[in-house]
């Protein structure tokens, strides 16, 4: 049986086992990323003085709002990295307090022990009696028992300390991040590792006339053309581009690899400079359940204008869920390992058949060309969604999955005619389908 004695010792060692090094960092990592997200509020005031001396017109002012509404969440993101900073530090001074006073009953324990065994250790050689020796048990394991309730009292405080605040920390937004999945990494470590670089590319961008000058046009080929430029890019946001195809597409790394998928995301379309149609027709995805392992499956289309009508293009992404996840705001986590599909996607003009350009899969890993988001955008204005055409083919890691796949794509297409979606199966080895969408 476990004694009073090893109880407080146990208790108190779980109590000491906490890191207050490790909450001082996360307080320390918020506060970096406040100066970087303040940094970049200040970056972005500077871009749109320049951009609304030449932006001009309804898309300019519309550009110029959503500048707005960016530095705006900045200030958001700031502040809300500065009260988690907070959060942190009201955790590590009560679990700083919590361990000393652990330590304390501890040593208090430990001399009661030793004291108790001294006194059957004298019985044994003969000193006392036993009576007083029972006495002496009862009298020094009843104050143990009243140090381990104190020291239950500490955890318990401590406790309500750590769930006040771990409330507030999960009750943040992130702002930016705050529709991220939940393998996403630590808001202020995404925000760390990519506000911090802003500035050298602004910096890259300056240096450079010309690239001062694109910038103010929104020319992002000749931008992406200066290779320091583009490589800072492709390390920081994914976003690379394929001078054979003239088209831009995304890294497995990239940030949006883990933002994961959220229904929001459509709905935020406007604000980015984005005119798509999606396969979210009133609610209603292309989801299935893998019956072996529960595990849920997405895969959405999109096609349509990016940059407030300066470029078009289309994306193919596939998404999944945990069956354990008791997430209930519906987020999707980017697909990863034998999850991925390799896909080919062309965008191509619904009246003339003309084909704009192909995607097979750049942007992947490796030479496996599998990826969990087939993106591609051409920097060129006057294309509009009702306008393109966008046909794909998928290839995965079975014929059960690929069977899955065409099973829902054909339920939606029926439920939903007006999207003008055909599938077909292509092969059994390797197992591939083939979709043509004209909405």
């Amino acid at each position: 049986m476990t004694s009073v004695f090893d109880r407080i010792r146990d208790l108190a060692g779980k109590v000491e086992s906490g890191s207050t090094t490790d909450l001082d960092d996360r307080a320390r990592a918020c506060r970096v990323a406040k100066g970087a997200v303040e940094d970049a509020k200040a970056l972005l005031e500077n871009v749109r003085t320049q951009l609304s001396e030449s932006w001009h017109g309804g898309a300019g002012e519309s550009a110029l709002a959503s500048l707005d509404d960016f530095k705006k969440n900045r200030e958001d993101q700031a502040h809300d990295l500065e009260e988690s900073a907070k959060s942190f530090e009201v955790v590590r001074d009560a679990l700083a307090k919590a361990q000393s006073d652990a330590r304390s009953k501890r040593e208090d324990a430990e001399a009661m022990r030793t004291k108790l065994d001294n006194v059957w250790n004298d019985l044994s050689r003969g000193k006392g009696n036993m009576v007083f020796a029972w006495a002496q048990d009862k009298v020094i394991k009843a104050e143990a028992l009243v140090v381990l309730i104190d020291l239950q009292r500490v955890v318990t405080t401590y406790d309500a300390v750590l769930l006040a605040e771990g409330l507030k920390l999960r009750n943040k937004t992130g702002q930016i991040w705050e529709l991220a999945g939940s393998e996403k990494r630590n808001p202020a470590e995404i925000a760390a590792i990519i506000l911090k670089e802003i500035p050298g590319l602004a910096a890259l961008v300056a240096k450079n006339p010309k690239l001062d000058l694109a910038l103010l046009r929104g020319d992002w080929d000749t931008i992406m053309r200066d290779p320091d430029v583009a490589q800072k890019i492709y390390d920081y946001f994914g976003f690379k581009y394929n001078e054979n195809g003239d088209f831009y597409t995304t890294g497995e790394h990239s940030v949006q690899s883990y933002l994961g998928w959220h229904d929001l995301y459509d709905k935020m379309g406007k604000i980015i400079g984005a005119d798509l149609d999606e396969t979210n027709a009133g609610g209603d995805n292309m989801e299935f359940t893998d019956p072996k392992t529960g595990k849920v499956y997405r895969l959405e289309l999109w096609k349509g204008s990016y940059g407030f009508g300066s470029a078009f293009g289309g994306e193919v992404g596939f998404y999944t869920r945990d069956p354990n996840s008791t997430d209930p705001s519906g987020y999707f986590n980017a697909a990863k390992g034998d999850d991925q599909i390799k896909v080919t996607q062309q965008i191509y003009d619904k009246q003339t058949g003309k084909v704009y350009f192909s995607n097979d899969g750049q942007g992947a890993d490796g030479t496996d060309k599998r990826h969990f988001w087939n993106l591609a955008i051409r920097s060129e204005p006057g294309h509009h969604a009702e306008q393109l055409g966008q046909r794909a083919t998928i290839e995965v890691r079975d014929t059960d999955m690929r069977d899955r796949i065409y099973n829902e794509m054909t339920r939606y297409a029926a439920a939903h005619p007006e999207e003008h979606l055909t599938v077909h199966k292509v092969s059994d080895n390797p197992p591939v389908l083939s979709y043509d969408w004209q909405k």
